[in-house]
């Protein structure tokens, strides 16, 4: 009678079956994880330059936007607050956060601080880190796993490389130091 195995396996290690790989997929992770880093840097930069050259404002929840979110599973009530504010030059904006979250994170009145840009106003964000840096944030994150994943997998294959070399230059160095004695005996 055949039974078939779970896919749950003790003592076993998982992940690459050729202990040697981290010197292919290392330079490969290495490089992928520095493009994104650099990729998120430049986000993270022109970001601040867009927030330092932008206007600030006190702004007002006027309202909060909801809308349904639907899953599988589940049907959620998504909010979105929705902003006031007055710009240096007294024109007056009405700015619709793009995030959505799951329970109201303003009550209607609270105040909240607006960067915009001077030339415009509609272009507008919260002045708080979600806001303004997340993507970024996740993006340099993400750069900086590969990167370590890739320097740990390929430092861990080379010391593996080193030491299958020094065995073998070992167990060789030994077989000939064998063979002399041999060879004086003849």
């Amino acid at each position: 009678m055949n039974r078939r195995r779970s896919g749950l396996r003790f003592g076993r290690r998982r992940g690459f079956s050729n202990p040697f790989a981290g010197l292919i997929v290392g330079p490969f992770l290495v490089v992928f994880g520095a493009i994104l880093l650099i990729i998120g840097w430049g986000w993270y930069s022109r970001t601040n330059d867009w927030a330092a050259a932008g206007g600030t404002a006190m702004g007002t929840v006027v309202d909060m936007k909801t809308h349904q979110s639907t899953s599988d599973s589940s049907s959620n009530i998504m909010y979105q607050p929705v902003i006031e504010f007055k710009t240096e030059t007294g024109e007056v904006i009405t700015y619709t956060d793009p995030t959505s979250t799951s329970s109201p994170r303003y009550q209607i009145g609270e105040q909240v601080e607006i960067i915009y840009n001077r030339n415009f106003p509609s272009d507008a964000r919260e002045n708080n880190f979600l806001s303004l840096h997340l993507p970024d944030a996740i993006v340099m994150g993400m750069g900086g796993f590969f990167l370590l994943m890739g320097l740990i997998g390929g430092i861990r294959s080379l010391v593996l490389v080193l030491a299958a070399g020094g065995i073998a230059a070992y167990l060789l160095a030994k077989k000939k130091e064998n063979e002399e004695p041999d060879q004086s005996q003849v």
